[in-house]
């Protein structure tokens, strides 16, 4: 992971993500109900650029809202650059990519880990499933889309968790008063009772549910790097599809590869990027680590014209 590190790609993709993910937070505290709330900006930022949401409302309902039309913009964005979207925007990818670095073993498992799995199919099965659904009116985006998923769970089961926490803690600090330190508690629990808490406990009755799912989707990345988007992400299935022949591509010079395989222990989506014959471009998230880790710069990503097939 050291080259990672020294990677300018690399870093700009962690910055990226970084930022997305916060902006994420940032739109779901406006959306919270606490007495600072104004419900200001385009809260709805995320869904409006998810093509999941604009095919399955075009489906159920045969219309779509123009907030809506953005997500042509993720679409027109993939053809060109593959699944970019997974890899660099995506505030649930973010939080996969981070719960993956902390994986930890050997290398060769890392390596047999890392490599392409037909169960990565699985995530295609599933998209065909949610637009099918949609068609008879069944809303399973609103259960798979990561989007829904994540705020689902950040609604139902980390903020409340949160809020009880920080609410627990404060009262603690209150009755107990150790040290005296309720004279410094109180005024920032005031303030983080105006600004970031809510008026009231939120209870919902699917929480705990949603608390254990994103739980366990999040521990899953110790298992298999970013688990949610090589096998069950419907959205990344779709970009997948729309994306499988990108002008932006990963180009393997076979003269300077030494096989080492280090470019697939450090694959996040399972690719196979150890040559232009098995690289697989529905599959990769264009993290760049690929080209980070190779230790004989023989892989590259440029724009090269679309092959037809």
């Amino acid at each position: 992971m050291a080259k990672n590190k020294t990677s300018l790609p690399v870093r700009l993709r962690h910055i990226t993500q970084t930022v997305f993910l916060v902006i994420f937070l940032y739109l779901f505290y406006q959306l919270a109900y606490h007495p600072d709330n104004t419900t200001a900006g385009p809260t709805g930022m995320f869904f409006n650029l998810d093509p999941l949401v604009m095919l399955t409302v075009w489906i159920g309902g045969h219309a779509v809202a123009s907030a809506l039309l953005w997500s042509l913009l993720t679409l027109a964005v993939t053809l060109a650059f593959g699944r970019w979207f997974c890899g660099w925007i995506c505030p649930f990818g973010a939080l996969n990519n981070l719960f993956t670095s902390w994986r930890s073993g050997k290398r060769k498992d890392r390596i047999k880990e890392a490599a392409y799995s037909p169960r990565q199919k699985t995530k295609y099965f599933i998209v065909v499933a949610v637009l099918v659904g949609s068609f008879f009116g069944a809303n399973m985006a609103g259960w798979l889309d990561p989007f829904s998923f994540l705020y689902r769970s950040f609604a139902t089961a980390v903020f409340p968790a949160v809020n009880a926490g920080v609410q627990g803690t404060f009262d603690w600090f209150y009755n107990v008063n150790p040290l005296g330190l309720k004279v410094v508690t109180e005024p920032v629990y005031r303030g983080l009772r105006h600004y970031f808490l809510t008026l009231a406990q939120p209870h919902y009755y699917w929480g705990m549910l949603f608390g254990v799912l994103f739980g366990t989707v999040l521990a899953l990345n110790f298992i298999r790097a970013r688990f949610w988007c090589r096998y069950l992400c419907p959205l990344g299935a779709l970009l997948g599809i729309v994306g499988k022949n990108p002008l932006l591509k990963v180009n393997i010079d076979a003269g300077k590869c030494k096989n080492c395989m280090e470019c697939v222990a450090e694959c996040q989506g399972g690719a196979e990027p150890q040559s232009n014959e098995t690289w697989k471009p529905a599959e990769c998230l264009y993290c760049w680590n690929c080209e980070a880790a190779c230790p004989t710069k023989a892989i590259s990503i440029n724009f090269k014209t679309p092959e037809v097939k």
